[in-house]
């Protein structure tokens, strides 16, 4: 979550840069690097999957190797606090790893992993200081998907704690566990809540790394660190075994360096069977439309149309028929923050059922110390405890939001094949809708901040969202 507005941002910087908070229990990596030759370790963590793969199959490296190298690029950045936790059991697993060329791409390839997503063999805090010891007995759902293809469970990455949901005042990137992340290009807003895997994305920490997102937790962070992030249509992702914030929002995403990459995380969790074609060109003749709404351009940033500007005549350099459209405002009005409380609220009860812990023990144990345990304070959990809505009630905004959401996206469709805008704009059109969007690197602010490019597209498109992501990527390089 998070607003792009200059004076949201000054805020965000002062919190994140000026006056940092650690709490007591914060984690720290008290880790021995491997012996690595550098020259590996440079080629290793500039890679994407294919490339890896590659280097295995030619004797270049081991499935070792590459654990090694992330192992030790980890540890090399750690003062950005993008990661919780390392697994101590990484290197035994990927000893009994050989390459075959009928595996899996995931296939031995490390992964980091946003710590509200449940893993059997290391804690999962949702950067909170009372689940500091709470040790899941199984993996969530994608996690054992992963396993299953071979891949690496690496390690934990930080987050905004409780995934963003616990105050308006919070600081962008912040857990008791984890501390603050920092940016991986400077002293900018790092965004939220997927602010761990997103840097690590950045700083070449693994080849993949695991978002989620209730309302841009994905596309911000990954838009603010200049790495590609994908939330995939509502439903396509499992969030079983994922601390939840809202059943009718939440979803998993991959968080990567390259759109092929995202790709191959994507399809390794779930039961997607589309294959993508990657086409440099499939952007010729896709109609593109730009949003161009006023109630976007009320909090845009003071470069924003400039860099926009610069998107549409890349886009028409791609072949792309491109044009300025306003979506109906009614998408733009929904009410959402009343549901999450809700959600919120049943899905911890739910999701801790067989401990009975629930957000009461939460509010509870910070009261304890808020100054050390919720600096930020945790209005939000508070009015989540303390704010109820009948089934029907829920029901009834659930479904107009979802409905206004839908009818202003699908109107919209009817005369592009494809909505652009930028960084999280527009998140609460897509997130309300259930419709995937992917955010993209390759342009940055005067001051070196980076800002995504902000694909949106219909539901159960997610692979051809990719593979025009992947032709906008490959137009960039060239």
């Amino acid at each position: 979550m998070g607003f792009n507005n200059d004076d949201y941002l000054k805020g965000q910087i002062a919190k994140q840069y000026r006056d940092p908070k650690e709490s007591s229990v914060k984690q720290t990596l008290e880790y021995e690097p491997f012996e690595v030759d550098e020259t590996l370790m440079e080629k290793v963590t500039g890679s994407d999957i294919e490339t890896l793969q590659t280097f295995v199959r030619d004797g270049e490296a081991t499935y070792v190797d590459i654990a090694k190298c992330y192992w030790n690029q980890v540890l090399k950045h750690k003062e950005y606090n993008a990661v919780i936790a390392l697994n101590p059991d990484v290197m035994k697993q990927a000893e009994t790893l050989t390459y075959n060329e009928a595996n899996d791409l995931m296939y031995g390839m490390p992964v980091l992993v946003k710590d509200n997503i449940a893993t059997k063999d290391m804690p999962t805090t949702a950067g909170a200081a009372v689940l500091k010891d709470y040790q899941p007995e199984e993996d969530a759902e994608i996690i054992k998907r992963l396993r299953d293809k071979g891949a690496l469970i690496l390690g934990k990455t930080n987050l905004s704690e409780w995934a963003n949901f616990m105050s308006t005042d919070s600081s962008n990137g912040y857990s008791a566990i984890g501390g603050q992340t920092k940016n991986a290009y400077g002293e900018f807003d790092v965004g939220g809540s997927s602010s761990g895997s997103s840097v690590a994305a950045a700083l070449g920490m693994a080849p993949v790394t695991i978002g989620s997102e209730t309302s841009g937790s994905i596309i911000y962070p990954a838009s603010q660190n200049g790495v590609v992030g994908l939330k995939p249509t509502l439903g396509l992702v499992s969030q079983e075994g994922i601390i939840p914030i809202s059943e009718t929002h939440d979803t998993a995403g991959p968080i990567t360096r390259t759109v092929k990459d995202a790709a191959v995380l994507l399809q390794a969790k779930t039961d997607l069977e589309e294959t993508a074609d990657w086409d440099a060109k499939s952007l010729s003749g896709i109609k593109v439309g730009i949003i161009d709404n006023e109630t976007l351009k009320a909090v845009y940033r003071s470069e924003d149309e400039e860099i926009l500007s610069r998107v549409k005549g890349k886009l028409n350099e791609a072949g792309a028929v491109v044009s300025s459209m306003e979506i109906d405002e009614e998408g733009f009005n929904v009410n959402y923050l009343n549901i999450l409380k809700n959600e919120f609220n049943l899905g911890v009860a739910s999701y801790f059922e067989s401990s009975t812990f629930t957000l009461d023990n939460v509010l509870a144990f910070n009261q304890q110390n808020e100054k050390d345990f919720a600096p930020y304070n945790q209005e939000l959990i508070r009015q989540s405890i303390e704010e109820t809505y009948t089934n029907e009630e829920m029901a009834e905004t659930i479904r107009q939001n979802q409905r206004s959401a839908r009818k202003a996206l699908d109107k919209a469709f009817e005369s592009v094949d494809l909505i652009v805008t930028l960084s999280n704009y527009a998140t609460v059109l897509y997130a309300a809708a259930g419709y995937p969007a992917v955010t993209l690197p390759g342009h940055k602010r005067l001051s070196g901040e980076p800002v995504g490019v902000t694909f949106i597209g219909k539901a159960d498109q997610d692979m051809t969202l990719l593979e025009w992501a992947y032709a906008y990527e490959q137009h960039l390089k060239s």
